[in-house]
């Protein structure tokens, strides 16, 4: 770090910002969806804000300047239309600062600048190599000069890296965080005094913790904030007078209740810098209203199209503000709005906690974040996709308090211990079983939560399954019929859709996990009910067409996946299968309910010729892929996306509401999914394996139940058994139950690991 200690110490110039004297809506372009916005206040007044702009599969970086209480000077940022992710803007004198965002170049993402002098824009430049992949820009403001961070993908593990602006020039990058471990989202702190730290979270394989770094005045080695015992992620930082440098992050402890349902309990952490040496201000805020369902008694939790685990900080004299934003309805339905909580330190000790803002989503602050005379600007998001910005009075909040949530207690993960591998043999070849999750949600899909590598991290690791399927929303347009309703018209992006298939490929490893991309078509038929689709691809081409575009073209989007080598599940309860080889599966059971009881739906598809498989699947929006009421087992070759792909499209495959129940069923020795040809009589045999007593298992045969095996308190069962149905189409599956009970609680909460399994179905032909 020696050229960053050779450029020496200048102090932060105070800010008098110049504050909106009313809402004022900062993108006004109707025919595009705004996202991700960034903004800074000017010394002397001035504010400038840049956001993501999306339209038919691309965006541009918009940018506006608040200046004598108009909104003046409009630009385009971007060098045109293309594919670009998280803006920020910092400010480094009168009318001057810089920009920075992701662009997507070819399969890489690179890090582009562009620099404001005097309210004028030159042009952009990179500031990462093209041969590399870099994402998650960080920048503070020391004056004129500008230190940006990033997230720098093109070495193993990732490392944080840092450059300088030093007001001339830009320095060579380099490395803060160590070698050796992951490096995820950084963040940055600089003071009056010319302290420069820079901060970001780790993975170590087991937990996630926050680590800091100082780079001014002194070059020090990082420090692990964050204690042992929790996952600590997403730091954010702030200078604040005697309190010195203070750093926030979300901690998170995975609970269990009721039945055996798993989900999480989030607060933020807060500590400081002082006298040398870092000290704990404790849990500041608990995050657990509106994010949180109740199990005692249980109750529907839904999403929000806001940032529930984004805290803030805000720096105010010889103090500072921690900020997050939270559902305004702890059980509101996902359209509902939300409010903006704070709690002031004073420097001794923390104020009660209050509401400042009501009726936004989607809050932030300005990237120097300081209060003036009690008072921050803000920019929220309506319940249109437009972005507001406002003065708000700190002193004017309203306090509350959190209510209890009993029922929940911390657990350790995995539940269980790993078991042997199970294997068989299909027509002279042998497979392996795999667990999978085909149908999971990260926050870039607004009402779901969880950093990407966060939820791989736990499939992976903490519920040990094998394979998972990214699937954002291509679309909330179902919300579209509530004019009040926060998500109206919201779309995927490019860019979010581009980050999640990047993650995909980056986090598969042959052998050890597989994340397959895709998304979620979220089509409502002209009867006004859903028709989903879990999209799946494997090779090369990802293409994605979304619902609100194409006008519902079902054919359209068959057409591209066949195209692309991909498969498709439905989604939900109600869905309406086509004639199509993509169409592979019925999702029979989710985190959301059992679909396939009834059966009705199901059995009428079955006995129209439909040719599925049953899978089973979180649909998670919980942060617990893997365990969140649904998993799909996986007969495959081997452990790579080709081999479960290709099980995918042969349909070896088969259903549970979160047990590893092991199955094995045939007919007339074809594997389960197969179609079989028959001269007469059919030998339906079942092999079954259960974590827990087997309680019976049901042969049911075109709609009928025909044959039932006592489980008699065994834990494995090999039955054989005759039937002569009459000639023509025919197809069966095998039902299992073993002991336990599985609740149906409220909204994307099941228990992890339910009693019941279902094996795709033969489809039988009897001449």
């Amino acid at each position: 770090m020696v050229r960053i200690l050779a450029v020496g110490v200048i102090l932060l110039l105070p800010v008098a910002a110049q504050e909106p004297p009313r809402p004022l809506v900062i993108n006004g372009d109707v025919t595009s969806l705004a996202f991700q916005p960034s903004f800074a206040v000017h010394p002397g007044g001035g504010l400038t804000y840049i956001w993501n702009s999306y339209h038919r599969h691309q965006e541009k970086i918009l940018s506006i300047a608040l200046e004598e209480d108009r909104l003046v000077r409009s630009r385009l940022l971007s060098a045109g239309a293309g594919v670009y992710y998280q803006p920020v803007v910092v400010a480094t004198g009168p009318r001057s600062g810089w920009a920075f965002w992701a662009r997507q170049t070819g399969p890489r993402w690179q890090i582009v600048g562009r620099q404001l002098i005097n309210g004028d824009w030159r042009p952009v430049i990179a500031l990462t190599p093209q041969t590399a992949t870099a994402l998650a820009p960080a920048a503070t403001a020391m004056g004129s000069r500008v230190f940006l961070a990033w997230e720098d993908h093109s070495v193993s593990p990732q490392r944080i890296f840092v450059r300088l602006w030093d007001g001339k020039q830009w320095l060579p990058p380099l490395a803060v965080s160590p070698a050796g471990v992951p490096a995820y989202r950084p963040a940055w702190a600089a003071s009056q005094d010319g302290q420069l730290w820079a901060f970001w979270d780790s993975y170590d394989g087991h937990e996630y913790s926050v680590h800091g770094k100082q780079l001014l005045p002194q070059n020090r080695p990082p420090e692990r904030l964050s204690a042992p015992g929790r996952d600590c992620l997403r730091p954010v930082a702030v200078a604040s007078g005697d309190v010195g440098i203070a750093v926030a992050w979300v901690s998170h402890r995975n609970v269990i209740g009721g039945e055996g349902a798993l989900d999480h309990w989030d607060t933020v952490q807060v500590s400081a810098y002082r006298q040398g040496a870092w000290q704990s201000l404790g849990d500041a805020a608990d995050l657990r209203h509106g994010l949180q369902p109740r199990i005692e008694p249980p109750g529907g939790m839904w999403g929000y199209a806001g940032r529930r685990r984004h805290p803030m900080l805000a720096e105010e004299g010889n103090g500072f503000w921690l900020l997050w934003e939270r559902k305004a309805i702890h059980d509101g339905r996902s359209d509902t709005t939300g409010q903006l909580c704070g709690r002031r330190f004073d420097g001794t000790r923390w104020m009660d906690p209050v509401i400042l803002y009501d009726g936004f989503v989607d809050y932030r602050i300005p990237t120097d974040a300081r209060i003036a005379n009690g008072r921050l600007t803000i920019v929220g998001k309506d319940i249109h996709h437009y972005y507001s910005t406002v003065s708000m009075d700190l002193n004017a909040g309203l306090k509350f308090s959190l209510g209890e949530f009993p029922g929940w207690k911390p657990v350790t993960l995995p539940l269980r211990p790993d078991a042997p591998r199970p294997s068989t043999e299909i027509a002279g070849k042998r497979y392996s079983l795999y667990w999978g999750d085909l149908h999971v949600h990260t926050e870039l899909t607004p009402d779901a939560e969880g950093e990407v590598d966060e939820l791989i991290h736990f499939a992976r690791d903490k519920a040990r399954i094998d394979v998972l399927v990214m699937t954002e929303n291509d679309s909330n347009s179902w919300m579209n019929n509530n004019p009040q309703g926060a998500f109206r018209d919201h779309l995927l992006t490019q860019s979010e859709y581009a980050l999640s298939t990047y993650y995909a490929r980056k986090y598969t490893e042959n052998g050890r996990f597989v994340a397959l991309p895709g998304y979620e078509w979220s089509q409502r038929t002209d009867d006004n009910r859903p028709n989903h689709r879990t999209v799946i691809f494997t090779g090369e081409d990802t293409p994605i067409v979304r619902h609100p575009e194409n006008r519902n073209d079902f054919n359209e989007l068959c057409d591209m996946v066949e195209a692309a080598g991909g498969l498709m599940t439905t989604q939900h309860e109600a869905f309406r299968l086509v004639d199509r080889a993509c169409d592979a599966h019925i999702e029979v059971a989710t985190g959301w309910s059992i679909y396939i009881d009834p059966p009705d739906k199901i059995h009428v598809d079955l006995s129209a010729g439909f040719r599925v498989g049953f899978v089973a699947t979180s649909d998670g929006h919980r942060r617990n892929p893997g365990a969140g009421g649904g998993l799909t087992g996986i007969w495959a070759a081997e452990l790579t996306p080709e081999a479960i792909l290709e099980a995918l499209k042969q349909r070896r495959v088969y259903a549970t509401n979160g047990s590893r129940i092991v199955i094995d069923a045939r007919a007339n020795g074809v594997f389960m999914g197969a179609d079989v040809e028959a001269k007469g009589p059919v030998e339906l045999t079942l092999k079954v394996q259960t974590p827990k007593p087997l309680v019976r298992a049901g042969l049911v045969r075109d709609g009928a139940e025909i044959h039932v095996v006592r489980g008699q308190g065994r834990s494995s069962i090999e039955e054989k058994f005759t039937d002569t149905p009459g000639a023509g189409f025919h197809w069966y599956y095998w039902r299992i139950e073993q002991e336990g009970v599985s609740p149906r609680y409220p909204g994307n909460m099941k228990v992890a690991e339910g009693h019941l399994a279902w094996s795709s179905p033969h489809r039988v032909r009897v001449r």
